[in-house]
């Protein structure tokens, strides 16, 4: 101390550090005491989020954690803190999540260059258990892309102005345990779209429009694809309802719903299910599949099968009764019209059982 005062300026900063560390040492008692006695109804007004990070199934143990806010379609990052040792983390909130003002909470880690996202808080019941967030190593994906199972695929066609309009919507599924990321210049995922489609729009859903582009007649992405499922919508017009859907091999389920009114029509490759209405007024032909092999499925113009009217079996039961009268009045013996009489019943009757028959067995 003797040698820090003899040196120039040495008493500014022998001051300057002792009151430095008087004002440290006041800031953390000051802080302890309001604490201290702090009231109760103001501490349980603090809103923590407790969360943990893992690596696959093991807690990780370095890294970052972002807190987002996202509030009226406007998002921001609030605050960011190191993980601790066991993975765990905590941020406080400035308010609870409100589900009426769309008022939400989520966090973010990077790992091996991929931003995962924990799932959204929206309300303050969400805050009681520990918050997740899940990250994962990496698969990099051939320059064309990755085989990823196509766990289902929705195409709904509407009626449009100009033609048809068609939302596809293709639902993955990486089982493979890590995410999968692209290759410099490649991709991650790609599929073949109907020939002669018009005003494609694709990103939306749960990746950014930069992630996913329609090229020379596919949907390609780029997105990362951790494991789990991830959907893409493609939105599209035709100028013809009579079209043909590529469909990869392997796809576990394909629907197809036509919005009515429309020509009727069957689907090479699909069974019709049903009449669907989702809301009044509006209902849809739905045609499915499961287990597709590919590589098409085509729509097709067909007769709409009609049951046969019912006049019809009244007109065959009255040319067979005529002919039965036919044969009855016709001039006979005594003993041959007694026998007849017999015959001609069992006769009728017989005719009539198998209209019947034929009835029940067509379904009229």
């Amino acid at each position: 101390m003797v040698a820090l005062l003899s040196e120039p300026g040495g008493v500014v900063r022998w001051v300057i550090k002792d009151v430095a560390k008087a004002c440290s040492d006041i800031g953390i008692v000051t802080m302890f005491l309001i604490v201290l006695f702090m009231p109760p109804e103001v501490l349980a007004q603090q809103v923590i989020m407790r969360g943990t990070a893992f690596l696959g199934d093991t807690a990780m143990s370095d890294g970052t954690v972002v807190l987002h806010h996202l509030t009226q379609g406007t998002q921001g990052e609030l605050d960011s803190t190191k993980l601790g040792r066991d993975g765990a983390f905590r941020f406080s909130l400035p308010r609870e999540p409100d589900p009426i003002l769309s008022d939400i909470f989520f966090a973010s880690i990077r790992h091996n260059g991929v931003l995962y996202f924990g799932p959204m808080i929206r309300s303050a019941e969400e805050l009681d258990s520990v918050y997740r967030v899940s990250v994962y190593d990496t698969l990099v994906a051939r320059p064309e892309g990755f085989p990823v199972a196509i766990q289902s695929r929705s195409v709904f066609i509407e009626p449009d102005s100009s033609g048809w309009r068609v939302t596809d919507l293709f639902e993955l599924r990486n089982d493979e345990g890590q995410t999968i990321v692209a290759r410099p210049g490649g991709d991650t995922w790609r599929h073949r779209m109907p020939v002669g489609i018009r005003s494609v729009e694709v990103g939306e859903g749960e990746v950014s429009a930069d992630a996913v582009r329609y090229q020379n007649g596919e949907v390609i992405a780029k997105a990362a694809l951790p494991p789990g499922g991830r959907l893409f919508v493609v939105r599209y017009e035709v100028d013809s309802l009579f079209m043909s859907l590529p469909v990869r091999a392997g796809t576990e389920r394909l629907d197809v719903l036509i919005r009515e009114p429309a020509p009727t029509v069957a689907i090479d490759g699909l069974d019709f299910i049903e009449r669907q209405e989702f809301e009044p007024g509006s209902t849809y032909r739905r045609f499915a599949g499961a287990d597709l092999l590919g590589p098409v499925v085509t729509i097709v113009k067909t007769e709409e099968v009609r049951s046969p009217h019912v006049e019809w079996v009244a007109v065959l039961l009255g040319l067979t009764l005529v002919v039965v009268g036919s044969i009855v009045l016709r001039p006979r013996s005594p003993n041959e019209l007694v026998a007849l009489r017999v015959e001609s019943r069992q006769q009728l009757m017989l005719e009539v059982a198998r209209l019947d028959e034929d009835f029940d067995g067509r379904g009229w």
